[in-house]
């Protein structure tokens, strides 16, 4: 269902609907249209809104913006990634990291490379349209690691525990994974996200073939900001962040005189002086006692 898959062009493009299998969700489940075909210019309201809400894919050096997502798709992510960002706001970085994994997901002009879609239903409001039920995503495993790492010790502040455990489903925050954690935000019955996707994780060196090539975007660290006007993420929530400990001082070298320990050469000198003082005061009392 997506036979091109090269830069430039994408998977599926506009909203073609809610998804019929979807019954119980929290954002409306609108899911794309079918459409492998070149990636649009974003102008005006899109551009404007695109520089909000996915600031890194409106940074092009050569001043044309193409994206695969339209104006209410992206205003549907806006919303998707306020819900999400509530909860990790306590880590800028973590944010901005999760909230790039749609942004690319969804809009990235290059979106046929790492997309293919593998189940479509007709859509009856538009003849000939299809809508996108589920589709497969092709990430290289250190970038979904990385974005996983940079929100794994976020805390929740009402309740102390770790953000991510309500983010990975049966899991939790102690058995979570990278695959668990992406695998829980596809699932279709986690009542955010509209349709099931497939991430698929491969290793730093494989190539799935047909054209694919796995996403690798830039991932920040919990300790780096993600831009000038923010701050890395807390020692609460970032080990990294943490300033390092400084080492206790060394002890001092031991007190010697010479090679020997010199307290117990000074508690020598004092207990001989003593013990000649000792024997002179006693002399002196019997030059008295014969006198």
């Amino acid at each position: 269902l997506t036979p091109v898959h090269q830069a430039g062009v994408c998977a599926f493009y506009g909203e073609c609907g809610r998804n019929p299998e979807v019954n119980t969700s929290l954002v409306p489940s609108k899911v794309p249209c079918l459409s492998n075909t070149p990636a649009r210019v974003a102008r005006g309201a899109l551009l404007s809104l695109l520089r909000a809400v996915c600031p890194e894919l409106a940074a092009d050096a050569n001043g044309t913006v193409r994206v695969c997502c339209s104006y209410a798709q992206l205003a549907s992510l806006r919303l998707s990634v306020g819900l999400s960002g509530a909860v990790l706001a306590r880590c800028p970085s973590c944010a901005r990291n999760f909230a790039n994994l749609y942004c690319h997901n969804i809009c990235s002009p290059d979106q046929s490379l790492f997309t293919n879609v593998t189940r479509v239903a007709d859509y009856a409001a538009v003849p000939g349209a299809r809508a996108v039920l589920e589709y497969q995503l092709f990430y290289r495993r250190r970038y979904a690691e990385a974005a996983f790492a940079s929100c794994q010790d976020v805390r929740l502040p009402a309740t102390g525990g770790y953000a991510i455990s309500t983010m990975c489903g049966r899991y939790g925050a102690q058995l979570c994974t990278a695959q668990r954690w992406l695998d829980f935000q596809g699932d279709k019955n986690n009542g955010l996200a509209p349709l099931q996707i497939d991430f698929q994780l491969l290793p730093n060196a494989s190539e799935p073939g047909q054209g694919i090539a796995p996403l690798d975007a830039p991932v920040w660290g919990c300790d780096q900001a993600p831009g000038a006007d923010q701050e890395p993420c807390s020692c609460q929530d970032c080990a990294r962040a943490c300033p390092p400990l400084v080492p206790p001082a060394d002890p001092p070298p031991p007190f010697r005189i010479g090679r020997a320990d010199g307290a117990l050469v000074i508690c020598a000198l004092l207990f001989a002086g003593l013990a000649l003082a000792f024997l002179l005061a006693l002399l002196c009392r019997r030059g008295e006692a014969r006198l």
